[in-house]
């Protein structure tokens, strides 16, 4: 690994390809981060339902719950989901958002001007659709484009007592994924730092030298011979900015390259095979189904040269994102 000491040389330059990471995958993949160029299942646990993504949908990242989804979305995207159930896509916006209901699917359309998360709440219980090629609008909590099945009026004059079913407490589902926030990353402004820049925590126990993106992630730089392959950088030790070792790891290290320069698609994740070595492996799958199994796997993607790139030797092909190891020192 690079010691701070050892190495500072030319770090700035990394920065220009961190920078273009986002306007580089999300042209090749429409506006947001999570798109979906085909119909993606997505399966509630706490309610045992199954729900569509419809192909060409296209959100910055969607959340799945047990008993809901949370969708990020901005200016210019489109999401669009759809029950072959027929169940009822509530929302928790006041926002107005485009349902249907036509041949027995219901569907939830959500758009906006800004950026706005929408958690959309699924009604198993309301499932009958106003006709079979009828729609509507919903807003907030939903209900456009559907009826609730009137309850009949009871012939007996006694009204019995009903039996109070006590509501059931889900468990949350709890994911492996480490992620930023949830060790307490805010922004970089908020540690300090911006865009570009490449950090250490000299003293410490581990004093690689990193440099971070803006949704909190931070790659390493495995060997001193890197830095060699960005002479553009300037700086030298002076470059690199002394920061704590507990800012440092609120920021997640990802292992997933692609090489900007020739504009390749292809996704990478780094095994770390050695002191100051690494070997590459293709992430062979599809987009919609990295971002199923996880969320912020665009957000994770580092840029690199041909360079580096050529550096590593490659490895045999990895077929899920769940495959590429998670680095610790």
């Amino acid at each position: 690994m690079i010691i701070t000491r050892y190495l500072k040389y030319g770090l700035l330059c990394l920065a220009l390809f961190s920078m273009i990471l986002l306007g580089s995958v999300r042209s090749a993949y429409a506006v947001g981060n999570a798109y979906f160029p085909q119909d993606t299942s997505i399966f509630l646990s706490g309610t045992g339902a199954t729900y569509t993504i419809s192909g060409g949908s296209d959100a910055d990242s969607v959340t799945v719950n047990t008993t809901s989804f949370a969708v990020t979305i901005n200016t210019g995207e489109t999401f669009t989901v759809t029950s072959p159930d027929h169940h009822r896509l509530d929302t928790d916006q006041g926002t107005t958002f485009s349902s249907t209901c036509i041949n027995g699917v219901s569907s939830l359309t959500l758009t906006s001007a800004t950026s706005l998360v929408v958690t959309v709440t699924p009604n198993t219980q309301i499932i009958q659709c106003s006709s079979g090629s009828g729609g509507g609008s919903s807003g907030g909590g939903g209900g456009g484009g559907y009826y609730v099945t009137p309850t009949p009026t009871p012939t007996s004059s006694v009204t019995p007592t009903p039996t109070v079913t006590p509501t059931p407490t889900s468990t949350p589902v709890v994911s492996n994924l480490v992620t930023p926030e949830s060790r307490g990353f805010a922004s970089l402004s908020a540690i300090g730092l911006k865009e570009g820049d490449t950090i250490s925590s000299p003293g410490s126990s581990d004093p690689d030298v990193y440099i971070p993106n803006a949704y909190g992630y931070k790659r390493l730089f495995l060997n001193p011979a890197i830095f060699n392959m960005y002479g553009q950088l300037t700086g030298g030790f002076k470059g690199v900015k002394n920061i704590t070792a507990a800012n440092r790891d609120k920021m997640v290290t990802s292992g997933l390259f692609r090489n900007c320069e020739t504009n390749d698609q292809k996704v990478y994740g780094i095994q770390v095979t050695g002191e100051d070595t690494g070997t590459l492996h293709w992430v062979n799958t599809s987009g919609a189904q990295a971002v199923a199994d996880d969320a912020n796997f665009f957000k994770k993607v580092f840029c690199i040269n041909t360079r580096e790139f050529n550096w590593y030797p490659k490895g045999a092909d990895y077929t899920s994102v769940n495959q590429v190891p998670n680095y610790s020192r």
